[in-house]
């Protein structure tokens, strides 16, 4: 018998727990369509690529001068003797190329000559330069070959600017313009960490 005054509970109904196993599931549908149309929303803005960017971890200016000879592309024992200090590595890892699925790691290889002569004839010179300086880094890292870029240029990223002195020069501005020109005949090489391009669906 049941006391005055107080009210017996109310058994649960079988469809109340329904609703309310029914409005979870609404509710976590509803929370992944806005997390979907979030996701495309950002991807379909005008101007945001499928990388996310390039960063340069390191930069070697080395002296054309110590590497080559005058006006020459084929690498002085000196300059053999350079590269090999900087990429003869026993452990494997100064030429490691492995970065994980997200990003992927290129050297640059620049050529750089001064502005003295026909622009083409320098562009070439600073590509074969290039060129010479990678297949004796290569020789240290056989997987250089999939990983590298190679670039010239004819006094187009100088170093340092040359004095644009005219006339008559005295010994002081001779010397000037020389050692900006010295500066210019270079090799750069360049290690660069590039995030991976965004697979997308045919």
């Amino acid at each position: 018998m049941i006391p005055v005054g107080t009210r017996a509970a109310r058994p649960r109904r079988a469809f109340d727990i329904w609703q309310i196993i029914y409005i979870d599931l609404m509710t976590n549908v509803m929370i992944f369509f806005i997390i979907l149309w979030a996701i495309q929303t950002r991807q379909s803005k005008p101007g945001i690529s499928d990388t996310t960017g390039t960063q340069t971890v390191k930069m070697v200016n080395l002296p054309g001068d110590v590497l080559f000879a005058s006006g020459a592309s084929t690498l002085s024992k000196d300059g053999s003797g350079v590269l090999q200090k900087l990429f003869q590595d026993e452990t494997g890892t100064v030429l490691n190329f492995d970065t994980g699925p997200l990003t992927s790691r290129l050297l640059v290889i620049h050529g750089h000559t001064d502005g003295d002569g026909e622009k083409e004839q320098n562009l070439e010179l600073g590509y074969q330069r290039a060129l010479s300086a990678y297949k004796e880094i290569k020789k240290y890292g056989p997987e250089l070959v999939n990983h590298v870029v190679i670039c010239t240029h004819a006094d187009n990223s100088p170093a340092q600017e040359v004095p644009p002195f005219t006339g008559l020069l005295s010994p002081a501005e001779m010397q000037a313009v020389s050692a900006a020109k010295a500066k210019n005949r270079r090799i750069a090489i360049e290690d660069q960490v590039v995030s991976r391009p965004k697979e997308t669906g045919n």
